[in-house]
């Protein structure tokens, strides 16, 4: 059936679910740190890097929504954002001929 999990993807949500909710720290600046260019936070405490799992979960954030959630990201877009998005477009456009508009 739709939407049931199998025994894998039970325990890679509950791998996920020990993170929720998620510390996550974003920076879209590079540092040098011992000569290496790394993404992330300079702060009075230290430095904080957006991809060390020991600093912040970003890296599980990602992978549970790209990785393993891809194919709900994907119907959730199709399925409500576009039909959305189409519905409120062919609702203006019915409007602006209603009223004697052009989109011309």
């Amino acid at each position: 059936a739709y939407g049931a999990e199998d025994d894998e993807d039970a325990a890679a949500n509950a791998k996920i679910e020990q993170y929720i909710p998620f510390a996550v720290i974003g920076s879209d600046r590079e540092v040098t740190v011992g000569g290496k260019r790394l993404l992330g936070r300079q702060t009075k405490w230290g430095f904080i890097e957006v991809e060390n799992k020991k600093h912040c979960e970003f890296a599980q954030l990602r992978d549970m929504l790209i990785r393993s959630h891809m194919q709900d990201l994907k119907e959730t877009t199709d399925k409500v954002h576009y039909e959305t998005f189409r519905h409120q477009r062919l609702q203006q456009s019915h409007n602006q001929s209603y009223l004697g508009e052009s989109n011309i």
